[in-house]
């Protein structure tokens, strides 16, 4: 069984040393370090301890936060450590899913991310509702039709490039076309 530290910088002027002593005191054998916060998920430290991790193994952070960005972040990387029995340890929080009440911490997990995800989407739906209400016309607004008229007149005449039509109009590529099917449908029908 292997003590694998995972320690993480969360904000500009934070830094990696404490986490790493604590982590060291606690008797982690092997100490991954993503020194640099980033946007994106490109977090290559936490990459290669997962890669690492074996059945059996402890992963251990000094708080939660050091380990994921959101809760459903904590809980797709909390479902991997389950899946593959490797138990995960937070100090600050006292979290330890070795323990005996270690899978009500996985399930706890799960309870807030789902409770997170509904919050989440009742204020998207609640936010578009009240947008509604108010008259607010929601998606993406219909392109002038005078100016499809004329890139389908253009496209009808035969002697204009579809280069020709998007610069005349502004248009898309992708809306001239699918007007331009649009009509042929509706002339067929006829």
């Amino acid at each position: 069984m292997a003590k694998l530290g995972y320690a993480r910088v969360a904000a500009r002027k934070d830094t990696l040393e404490k986490q790493v002593v604590v982590l060291k005191e606690y008797g982690c054998n092997k100490i991954f370090t993503d020194d640099h916060t980033t946007k994106n998920n490109d977090r290559s430290g936490l990459k290669a301890m997962l890669e690492y991790a074996r059945e059996g193994d402890v992963v251990i952070v000094l708080k939660l936060d050091r380990l994921a960005r959101s809760i459903q972040d904590l809980q797709q990387i909390t479902d991997e450590l389950k899946e593959r029995q490797i138990d995960f340890i937070s100090l600050t929080q006292n979290i330890d899913t070795s323990s005996e009440n270690g899978d009500a911490v996985f399930n706890w997990i799960d309870i807030f991310a789902d409770f997170e995800r509904e919050v989440h989407s009742d204020r998207i739906r609640s936010g578009i509702d009240n947008a509604r209400e108010k008259g607010v016309k929601l998606g993406r607004s219909e392109a002038d039709i005078e100016l499809k008229e004329k890139a389908y007149d253009m496209y009808r005449a035969g002697d204009h490039t579809m280069r020709d039509i998007v610069d005349a109009t502004g248009l898309s590529r992708a809306t001239i076309y699918r007007y331009i099917e649009k009509k042929k449908v509706a002339e067929k029908s006829v």
